[in-house]
């Protein structure tokens, strides 16, 4: 006996080569890297043992490699017919290796056994034989343990996808219409797929997971081998959804059949699948290596086509079955090439291979808890802002209001409400909201907390820059503070404005090149690449991704930080600015803006403190402006003292102690105090209104010393 064995290169295995002579027979089959062909393998080195007199060459052409199959079979061709070998005995891995395969065969008219892949018309009329499973009778028996084991489970009109070999594969049709075939009318065929190379198995999950995610429902699987039913077993296993007598029976659980027994065992123990067919790769070589040997000896055959058996194996019957071929017994569980137990090598690989990833693997979610407790932010803001504008609107008359600019308070809680909405809308997860849902969310939280802080903050802006314009003559180095200065609500509005529209024109571009969208990324995976743990978080997705949320803290940030010199500038006349307030209020936000900026940027995967964050921050800004900025005065008019403002502010000293003057000047825009006595505030103050500064013409200021009021305002 002689075997000699080549890996399929562009150079040939030089053992091989220095040959005296050529092989009697040469087999161009797959490698021994996975379990059939190695049991093919097996078949060979048994059968050529058994005929020592007769020389063997081996040639791989990998794991179903077709560049090396197409390789190797044109290395046949180049081969000189002098050292061609007597009978070439060839598993073509698809069409177009049969083509090869047929060219080999019309250039050196060298006698070919297909092995494994059923033959088409002209290999029927040209070749020599055929020696393998009967693609038929194996599909055939599909059916008929798929219409027992639905009988067992008393389904009626159950549905069954087909899940098979690629289209390319000459047995596909054949198979399907087998199958067909040997069902009756209580069973339909919802969906036949021929999966795709390399990876049969990870194409049967996806194929699984693309109809769990499109709501298909069927009642059982048939798969033309065990191999690509086990990548259902594993998709239908991640979803609870496989079926086991006595475990797992409901009416959404999936029957599983298979055929050629090579994939795991241990779900035919278990009962997690029904059956499948005995296939022996062991006794296709067998079988081939006989009628190459009858052709040898004889220069023919007296059957062309020969088949190896495909009977039924039941969870129930496998253990103890024999199988009889050739004139020798097998224990079919020596013959399949199935593993003892299942180790799991598929699953999802990529993120954006469904829109539902969390059921197909575990996902890190924000803890419901942490979701009420931003409701219950939310619900405190609600509640303090529908509070402050009912009383706002009960008490606008008030002098303290008045002063305060109703219009500016009236915008700081709206912009405070649009603020606090965004924590609704960041509450979301793939538990509860579909994907437009989330995407939707993402888009509606940046949004709004963008927009409703600049309308907070450009309130602020406003309301202090006016003051600061009314008053701009009591400040020190004005040439005459009886000139009349008047500045209207309008007149301010830019800052609103303004900084509205920019924020508009830069989450326009942000969400016209580069959306802020829901996205769920690996965050641990396997050594195969599968995806372990995953999380979801609102995110874009281009490189410069962090440029435009960056550019609108920076912005926000300025604006912060000018509202504080505002309040600096107009600190003397802060019963009218609530520059004190403000500046605390202005300061709270700065700090808030970084603190979370920072702690964000820094959170990485964990969206948990994200969240928390970003809710707290969105939460307690607007409290701190509104209980500021509005409370305080509220709570006064509610104690009946809305009334009782004194705007003295002392301001100006004058060497000139002088009579009440009998002139005055005015400076409109702040609110009606009428009722301050003009005369009484004289001496050594300025009285500050909405109508007037009062102070003598007939004098000018000097040694300016700006001071507090002597009470509170």
């Amino acid at each position: 006996m002689t075997i000699a064995t080549a890996q399929t290169q562009t150079t040939t295995n030089s053992s091989i080569s220095s040959k005296p002579s050529p092989p009697d027979i040469v087999f161009i089959v797959p490698d021994r890297s996975t379990p059939y062909p190695n049991g093919l393998h097996n078949g060979i080195l048994t059968s050529a043992y058994s005929n020592s007199d007769i020389s063997v060459e081996v040639i791989e052409y990998g794991n179903y490699d077709q560049s090396r199959s197409f390789a190797a079979l044109n290395a046949a061709i180049d081969t000189p017919t002098e050292q061609q070998p007597q009978v070439y005995c060839i598993w073509p891995m698809d069409v177009e290796s049969k083509r090869l395969a047929g060219k080999l065969f019309e250039i050196h008219r060298v006698p070919i056994v297909q092995i494994n892949q059923l033959p088409d018309d002209w290999e029927l009329e040209h070749l020599l034989g055929y020696a393998g499973p009967k693609d038929a009778e194996r599909a055939g028996n599909a059916g008929i343990m798929m219409v027992d084991a639905m009988k067992e489970r008393g389904v009626a009109n159950a549905k069954v996808i087909a899940l098979g070999y690629p289209a390319s594969y000459g047995g596909y049709p054949l198979s399907i219409e087998a199958f067909r075939s040997s069902i009756d009318s209580s069973i339909n065929i919802v969906k036949e797929t021929p999966l795709a190379r390399p990876d049969l198995r990870q194409s049967a999950y996806m194929e699984i997971v693309n109809l769990i995610d499109n709501n298909v429902e069927f009642n059982g699987v048939y798969a033309m081998d065990d191999d690509i039913l086990l990548g259902a077993y594993e998709a239908l296993n991640d979803q609870g959804k496989v079926y086991v007598k006595g475990e797992n029976d409901g009416p959404d659980a999936v029957t599983l059949v298979g055929t050629v027994c090579n994939g795991a065992r241990e779900l035919l123990e278990n009962g997690k699948q029904y059956g499948t067919t005995v296939q022996a790769p062991f006794l296709e070589a067998a079988l081939a290596f006989e009628q190459a040997m009858e052709y040898i000896e004889t220069g023919k055959l007296n059957q062309t086509i020969r088949f190896t058996p495909n009977p039924i194996a039941t969870g129930e019957s496998w253990n103890g079955m024999i199988v009889e071929f050739l004139g020798k017994a097998y224990a079919a569980d020596s013959l399949c090439t199935w593993n003892v137990y299942h180790e799991r090598i598929n699953g999802l690989m990529d993120t954006a291979d469904t829109e539902n990833v969390c059921s197909w693997v575990d996902c890190i979610f924000i803890p419901e808890g942490l979701f009420i407790a931003g409701y219950i932010m939310v619900a405190i803001n609600y509640l303090l802002i529908v509070v402050c504008s009912i009383l706002l609107f009960i008490h606008r008359k008030k002098k303290i209001i008045l002063l305060a600019q109703p219009f500016f308070l009236a915008l700081i809680l709206l912009g405070s409400a649009v603020d606090t909405t965004s924590i609704i809308f960041m509450s979301r997860d793939s538990r509860d909201y579909t994907r437009a849902e989330l995407d939707a969310g993402c888009a509606a939280f940046v949004w709004l907390l963008t927009l409703g802080q600049m309308l907070t903050t450009a309130t602020l802006v406003a309301k202090i820059y006016r003051v600061k314009k009314v008053t701009a003559q009591l400040r020190p180095g004005a040439s005459n503070i009886a000139k009349k200065t008047k500045v209207t609500t309008k007149d301010v509005a830019f800052f609103i404005i303004g900084g509205l529209i920019v924020d508009i024109i830069i989450l326009g571009v942000w969400f016209g090149t580069d959306p802020f969208r829901w996205s769920t990324t690996p965050t641990s995976q396997d050594f195969n690449g599968l995806i372990l743990q995953a999380v979801g978080q609102c995110s874009s997705n281009g490189t410069n991704s962090w440029v435009y949320p960056m550019i609108i803290v920076i912005l926000h940030l300025l604006l912060l930080v000018y509202a504080n010199v505002l309040a600096y500038q107009t600190r003397a006349f802060h019963k009218i600015s609530d520059s004190k307030m403000a500046a605390v209020c202005v300061f709270n936000s700065i700090q808030l803006l970084l603190i979370a900026t920072i702690i964000v940027a820094m959170s990485g995967n964990n969206v948990a403190i994200a969240y928390i964050i970003k809710a707290c921050y969105a939460f307690l800004n607007n409290f701190g402006v509104i209980a500021l900025m509005i409370l305080p005065k509220l709570y006064k008019c509610l104690l009946n003292k809305g009334d009782d403002v004194n705007l003295a502010v002392s301001g100006i000293r004058n060497t000139r102690r002088s009579q009440p003057p009998t002139q005055q000047g005015n400076i409109s825009g702040l609110g009606d105090v009428s009722h301050i006595d003009r005369a009484s505030l004289y001496n050594d103050r300025v009285s500050l209104t909405d109508a007037s500064v009062t102070e003598s013409t007939s004098r000018r200021p000097t040694e300016p010393d700006i001071a507090e009021g002597s009470e509170e305002g």
